[in-house]
């Protein structure tokens, strides 16, 4: 073996000196390119143009777009791939090339209706009143959503590849944009694949009680009331109807800016991320919005 390795040795070039270094040098100059890329492709997104994906931040389509417009990069994108297996399930995927500086990659995206994030479910109660979920059948999947996410993918990875900034941590968005990963909306599962069940509002004696942690999901806007102030000079009431689940849900919020938002993606199909507490009120639970933001949406096939 020892003969192998010093005959492999012998049959190498030789680069002279000054060769080494001038390698060297460039390799530091690349390096230090890599890290201001990062530091700058960062700083242009925000907590909602990520999501936190089982403990690691994943970027959204928004974000990918923000940081393919600043650094002027281009993409050409072919028609999306559906694949559909024996049991019905699909698979969407998206072909891509992204270019920059005279340099391009060949980047894929997929996203299967497999993926827990699309389950949706019935809810139902017993004789003891208490809940049952009831997974929905494979019908009730929206083609679409998996069609998004998988051009989501497809941004995501093409604009990170391409500017070399690959397997981000919480560490480079809290260094570089500032971002705390308690900021960024997360999507977690459980070990069988279902996402963890809400938790129920507590109970005190009919009084109301919120929760102190604040839960978040995603929801896609149907419908929007406004209930007039009870009190005299006081502010309206907004009822925004959204899906949580897969079923459609009440959400409270006296906030106007919270209620525009919802007005303008009103049947869009796009998206939001919804943060929000709830609150008992004796019997009848509220869920009200702390924050309502834009997720992601379909982008064009050109960049």
């Amino acid at each position: 073996m020892s003969e192998e390795l010093s005959t492999t040795r012998d049959d190498l070039a030789i680069l002279p000196t000054h060769s080494i270094v001038e390698v060297a040098q460039e390799a530091e100059r690349r390096v230090d390119a890599i890290i201001k890329i990062k530091q700058i492709a960062l700083k242009v997104t925000n907590a909602t143009d990520w999501t936190d994906q089982q403990g690691k931040p994943y970027l959204q389509g928004s974000g990918a777009e923000k940081v393919a417009n600043l650094f002027n990069i281009s993409w050409r994108i072919d028609e999306p791939r559906i694949e559909t297996e024996d049991d019905g399930h699909f698979t969407y995927t998206y072909k891509g090339e992204f270019s920059l500086a005279g340099r391009s990659v060949q980047v894929d995206g997929s996203r299967s209706s497999k993926d827990p994030f699309f389950k949706k479910y019935d809810y139902s109660k017993d004789e003891q009143g208490k809940t049952t979920k009831t997974e929905k059948p494979l019908s009730a999947i929206d083609k679409r959503d998996v069609k998004m996410a998988a051009m989501t993918n497809l941004l995501g990875n093409g604009v990170t590849r391409i500017l070399g900034i690959r397997n981000l941590t919480w560490d480079d968005l809290l260094k570089f944009a500032g971002i705390k990963q308690s900021e960024v909306a997360g999507v977690h599962y459980t070990k069988d694949g279902d996402k963890p069940p809400l938790k129920e509002p507590k109970k005190t004696n009919g009084k109301t009680e919120k929760e102190d942690s604040k839960l978040i999901s995603y929801t896609k806007i149907s419908d929007i009331k406004e209930y007039p102030a009870k009190k005299q000079g006081g502010n309206p009431s907004y009822r925004i109807i959204g899906t949580l689940e897969g079923n459609e849900q009440s959400f409270w919020t006296f906030d106007t800016k919270i209620k525009d938002l919802a007005e303008s993606e009103k049947n869009s199909n796009v998206l939001l991320v919804l943060e929000f507490t709830k609150s008992t009120v004796g019997d009848k639970t509220y869920l009200n919005i702390v924050s309502l933001t834009r997720s992601e949406r379909e982008p064009g096939a050109e960049g």
